[in-house]
């Protein structure tokens, strides 16, 4: 058996993919591709396939991780263009490795997200509602019927030149691990900003520990 670490982009294309279609998408390439899946035990056998991190609708991602368990011990470059053979659109193969069967899940490492938002309208005072925004001490939210503190949930915050379409945009970095986790439409609502006037893309994952 053999425990492959895949990076891959979720596009524009899949921008209104959810997480559980994802999943289904990624285990209908799999198949595709000829792989020798491993599955799971029980009543209904599922191919073991793990993605790092959920990404909520609507939103992009690159760099997402997803491990995949195999029966059979495989080349690397061989896995590599069969996946690239069966990718559908929306999803981008970056690259792969093999790590140990015995790591612990990337879901138990995970320890903050870093993501791009993109307004796709001019805010004069955009400077001023981040400022605002850290400068206050609780930002209570409300999320299925439950309220938190997002305050400390955000690590930080920080303008960037606009994009090519002169459209302004923020890099936040967020605190996302197995027990609480911060999500950028809800950062920009607490701004004072409708989340439907910005696009939200994930750009990468951090990790407690090397997961190479």
């Amino acid at each position: 058996m053999m425990r492959i670490r895949v990076n891959f982009d979720k596009t524009e294309e899949m921008r209104f993919t959810g997480h559980l279609d994802l999943y289904r998408t990624w285990e209908r390439t799999l198949r595709r591709a000829g792989l020798p899946l491993a599955y799971s035990q029980g009543f209904k056998p599922h191919p073991r396939l793990q993605i790092a991190a959920a990404l909520p609708l609507g939103f992009t991602s690159s760099n997402d991780l997803m491990d995949i368990w195999l029966e059979d011990e495989l080349p690397l470059s061989s896995i590599q263009s069969k996946i690239l053979a069966a990718i559908p659109p929306g999803l981008q193969l970056n690259s792969l490795v093999q790590v140990p069967l015995n790591q612990p899940a990337l879901q138990s490492l995970l320890t903050a997200s870093e993501y791009q938002i993109t307004f796709l309208e001019p805010i004069s005072d955009l400077d001023q509602r981040v400022q605002a925004l850290l400068q206050k001490p609780c930002i209570v939210i409300e999320r299925r019927g439950k309220s938190f503190d997002l305050r400390p949930l955000i690590l930080s915050i920080a303008g960037v030149s606009p994009n090519p379409d002169g459209r302004q945009q923020l890099i936040t970095l967020l605190r996302t691990d197995a027990t609480l986790h911060a999500r950028p439409d809800e950062m920009v609502t607490a701004m004072g900003i409708s989340p439907e006037k910005a696009l939200f893309h994930r750009l990468r994952l951090y990790f407690n520990q090397d997961i190479s």
